[in-house]
């Protein structure tokens, strides 16, 4: 069972942060979270479908030219959009080890649950890898933990969170740890829950908060953790001097519908504390 904090990790070295790229050619191996196009396969589907509507999720950033990176990418079609935007892309999966907070319930046991769950992300790399070849991609992949970023891949001009918030215990060392290697802009991007729809038009100290999803009487949602309020997370990206933010409201389409989302841009005014 996983029930301490994550431990710090020293950033992998340069030569070892990087995720050698994987043949894969079958799209019966591979589990795609978004939808995407691709030559020689067509569009394939996905639960995510951003394909008219990726650049609201970064809040409209222009990316062109820019070093990204894209925290949280899944099989990649963020990355793989902000590439053909002109970035210079580094996708960093939240899919196990360091990288996965399981909410710590009793009778959760980390060695039962892990086998299917490696076996899930594994197939979601293989749609990475056959996306990445298919599109003749460039993007590198990196791992490690969002709380210890290897520091191959600074320096950086945008860091994006691509709904990773809500699933780690502690959202504001994730961002501290991105943001000590950003030196333009922070974008974060969350989903609103239907019972949240209202928060980013709380006035006042009422806009500020972070909100408990996991319930221990729904015991089988073990990997999702918070809902951070927008205003929140403006201050925190203030604390870590990027001191111009902006909210943006947007739809996405997931699961067959539509949904709500927000993202927070912050851009840098100040340097990030890096020693507290």
């Amino acid at each position: 069972m996983s029930g301490a904090p994550a431990r710090w990790e020293p950033p992998a070295p340069e030569e070892e942060a990087f995720v050698a790229p994987r043949t894969v050619t079958d799209l019966a191996a591979c589990h795609f979270t978004h939808a995407i196009d691709l030559p020689g396969y067509g569009p394939v589907a996905g639960p995510w479908d951003m394909r008219a509507t990726w650049r609201a999720f970064i809040g409209d950033v222009d990316v062109a030219g820019k070093r990204v990176l894209d925290i949280g990418a899944g099989s990649g079609f963020l990355s793989f959009a902000m590439e053909r935007a002109g970035a210079r892309v580094t996708s960093l999966p939240l899919d196990r080890g360091a990288s996965w907070d399981i909410v710590p319930f009793p009778g959760v046991v980390r060695r039962l649950v892990d086998p299917p769950v490696e076996e899930h992300y594994e197939r979601i790399a293989d749609a990475y890898w056959l996306s990445h070849a298919a599109l003749g991609s460039r993007a590198r992949v990196v791992q490690g933990s969002p709380y210890a970023i290897p520091r191959a891949v600074a320096p950086l001009d945008v860091a994006v969170f691509e709904t990773a918030l809500m699933r780690l215990r502690d959202p504001f060392r994730a961002l501290h740890a991105a943001a000590q290697l950003t030196r333009e802009s922070l974008v974060v991007t969350e989903f609103l829950p239907r019972r949240f729809h209202l928060l980013p038009y709380l006035p006042g100290r009422l806009a500020r908060g972070m909100y408990l999803v996991a319930r221990s009487d729904d015991r089988a949602r073990f990997g999702t953790w918070w809902v951070v309020a927008p205003e929140t997370l403006r201050e925190f990206l203030r604390i870590l001097g990027f001191g111009e933010t902006r909210v943006s409201l947007h739809r996405q389409r997931l699961a067959g519908g539509w949904h709500r989302f927000y993202t927070v841009v912050g851009r840098r005014t100040e340097p990030t504390n890096p020693d507290l």
